[in-house]
């Protein structure tokens, strides 16, 4: 028997193992080829390959122990692209943890809750890997968008469901990024980055999601509708230079700022206190585009 010494890598937080090309070849397996592993009482572990088990035997089973850290376990499984993930309790599973994995379930898209019992929820992913983060970022500018137009609409239920999905594709463009900063490798195989770019997608579309959160909370009054329409266009101007990657306009969007703040302050003279207040809410937002034309 040939023992071969390998050192253990990280890979988004798991550990892992190349296996010996000799061996893969042998058996001619390939990426997603079904292997068994079977872990012994002495700590070893047996990996046989070419099992002829059905799909049941390759699921995922996560053990709950009366805590939260499922949720993340969770996420990063599904993520990761495991498309059937068994959660399991030998106790039943509480109330509020159930709610809260049903929550975070629905944030993300293409999975569902397929089963669930008293002491287990199997969940179905059917993957968004291939999804390029060209086009999350798009989709994150655009809800945006939608949530500028629903406020001043007072389109309220719709504003909440587009806070929702900006949330949602906030957090699989986290992942990406993420994971092509900790590894190397791209999530979506069509993605197509370097690292500073990567830093920059990041904190452009953190921006966005502040303003996001900020639109989720506001209610524009008639003393101040007027600086929330010039502030909407201001974000659209930067979408726009992001979109057509447009240096000239960000650097001109870039400097418009100043002069927004500079009308916003000399207007606020004949405002009242909650229209003032208003205007600096505003304000934020101006601050966070001007951010984001930087980065573009």
């Amino acid at each position: 028997m040939d023992l071969i010494y390998r050192k253990l890598q990280n890979l988004g937080g798991s550990l892992y193992v190349s296996l010996p090309k000799a061996w893969t070849k042998k058996y001619k397996l390939k990426e997603k080829s079904p292997i068994a592993l079977e872990i012994r009482d002495d700590g070893t572990i047996s990996i046989k390959p070419k099992i002829e088990q059905p799909d049941e035997a390759l699921k995922d089973e996560l053990v709950l122990e009366a805590d939260q850290y499922v949720i993340w376990e969770l996420l990063k499984k599904s993520l990761a692209g495991e498309t059937n993930i068994v959660i399991t309790s030998d106790k039943e599973i509480n109330r509020v943890l159930r709610k809260d994995i049903r929550r975070y379930v629905n944030r993300l898209p293409n999975t569902e809750v397929i089963e669930e019992t008293k002491h287990k929820m199997t969940i179905q992913n059917f993957g968004y890997k291939e999804v390029p983060t060209q086009k999350l970022i798009k989709r994150l500018l655009d809800i945006i968008t939608n949530m500028f137009e629903d406020l001043r609409n007072d389109s309220l239920d719709d504003l909440h469901d587009n806070f929702e999905q900006l949330r949602k594709f906030y957090f699989i463009l986290v992942i990406h990024i993420r994971t092509y900063l900790r590894t190397g490798i791209y999530i979506s195989s069509t993605s197509g980055f370097t690292p500073l770019e990567a830093m920059d997608y990041r904190m452009l579309c953190e921006k966005n999601q502040e303003i996001g959160e900020i639109l989720e909370r506001f209610h524009p009054s008639e003393g101040t509708i007027d600086f929330y329409k010039e502030t909407e266009q201001y974000f659209n101007e930067i979408r726009k230079a992001f979109l057509n990657k447009d240096d000239k306009l960000a650097y001109f969007s870039w400097l418009k700022k100043d002069a927004l703040f500079k009308k916003a302050q000399a207007g606020m003279e004949n405002l009242n206190h909650d229209d003032r207040d208003n205007i600096n809410i505003l304000l934020r937002i101006v601050q966070n585009c001007k951010d984001m034309a930087a980065l573009i």
